[in-house]
């Protein structure tokens, strides 16, 4: 893995910083949508693929990511 995601504090410790994705399904026709704009349109925006508007069923999907220490390696 890259280590430009890495955060380093004082002591030394190493984190990855944490992540969320939101993700809207189409109560319609199912059609799941991740961009930004395209979760940021619902409730009174329209589905991309159907073009029908979202409605209060549309289901929408939250993942977050939270982080740990890097596990310490080297030699002493």
């Amino acid at each position: 893995m890259s280590d430009e995601h890495i955060i380093v504090i004082g002591d030394g410790s190493r984190f990855r910083p944490s992540t969320s994705v939101d993700k809207l399904q189409c109560h319609h026709c199912n059609n799941v949508v991740d961009t930004p704009e395209e979760v940021a349109s619902y409730p009174d925006g329209t589905c991309p693929d159907c073009g029908k508007s979202w409605t209060a069923e549309t289901k929408r999907h939250t993942a977050i990511t939270v982080t740990a220490p890097e596990a310490i390696s080297g030699e002493a």
